[in-house]
């Protein structure tokens, strides 16, 4: 251990103030006083702030015009290798460089060792290409419900179905031999936090699985297929959950999404028009053969 004292200039040396008390709690033990005292501050600048002048002026070349007096001559044949400069002996402790690293460094010719100036843009170039681009969030709201146990019912919630929409998809549903009367289980509001994302499609797309994983788990279900209305935001990113399941079925975070998304138009969008109705009747009925595949036990 040092003395206090030492320990001071230590720390004042590396630019860390030392904290000593000055006030006393009540009930609190008084504390030790050392032998010692803060020495006055000195008119001069701390070692700190000369250590830093010291680092940032640049080192001088070494004159060899007029070598000092008292250098001794070199023997013939061995060439003399320069001294490593102040600055450049304070870099090597900071850094934890031995000063013959250094030395050996500075007999190297200049022209050999490029700039710090002209290597500094190409690192920086590197990271910046290394840095993920951010970008803002999706943003969207989506309900959940449950149908026969068995498959999700996800309805858009930026725009609820009205009171006929609701008995339209109901009656849509019935007659193809789907049950119409979904139960209501929660919405889920994206993004959770408001920070941007380097890939906000497939952070959306994780936490709509991970939201759906978490309420079959909570109520006990197990899911084989989905029902997504609107075209909503959110609507294109699980149009291949099926796939991602597939080609992850080794890895653990893909082994429990195994359903299949059956996208319909938006009900209050079929409610005036008849020919958007013809075309939703043939995604009814592959909606409706996955239906009775997935209630058919397997063999």
């Amino acid at each position: 251990m040092i003395a206090d004292p030492r320990r001071l200039q230590y720390l004042e040396a590396m630019g860390i103030t030392a904290w000593t008390s000055r006030y006393r709690f009540v009930n609190a033990s008084p504390t030790e006083q050392g032998e010692w005292q803060v020495a006055a501050e000195p008119d001069k600048p701390a070692p700190g702030q000369r250590l830093q002048a010291l680092l940032e002026t640049p080192s001088s070349p070494v004159a060899r015009d007029h070598p000092a007096v008292s250098a001794p001559e070199p023997e013939i044949g061995v060439p003399s290798e320069p001294a490593a400069s102040p600055p450049a002996r304070a870099r090597a402790l900071l850094e934890g460089v031995s000063p013959e690293t250094v030395s050996s460094s500075a007999a190297t010719p200049r022209q050999a060792s490029p700039s710090p100036s002209a290597s500094a843009p190409v690192g920086s170039a590197e990271e910046a290409a290394k840095r993920p681009v951010l970008a803002d969030p999706l943003r969207f709201t989506l309900s959940l419900a449950v149908i026969g146990d068995r498959w999700w019912l996800m309805l858009p919630g930026d725009r609820p179905l009205s009171t006929a929409g609701h008995a339209l998809l109901a009656q849509m549903l019935r007659s193809v031999g789907v049950p119409g009367d979904g139960a209501a289980l929660s919405s889920l509001s994206w993004p959770l936090m408001d920070v941007p994302a380097s890939d906000p499609a497939d952070e959306a797309r994780e936490g709509i699985q991970v939201f759906c994983a978490g309420q079959a788990q909570r109520h006990g279900l197990t899911i084989d297929g989905a029902i997504v209305v609107g075209d909503e935001i959110w609507a294109p990113l699980l149009n291949d959950v099926e796939k991602n399941a597939e080609n992850s079925a080794d890895d653990d975070a893909g082994s429990d999404v195994g359903w299949t998304c059956h996208s319909l138009p938006h009900p209050d969008d079929l409610l005036t028009s008849a020919d958007a109705k013809r075309e939703c009747w043939s995604r009814l009925q592959s909606l409706a053969t996955a239906w009775r595949q997935g209630a058919t036990p397997r063999a």
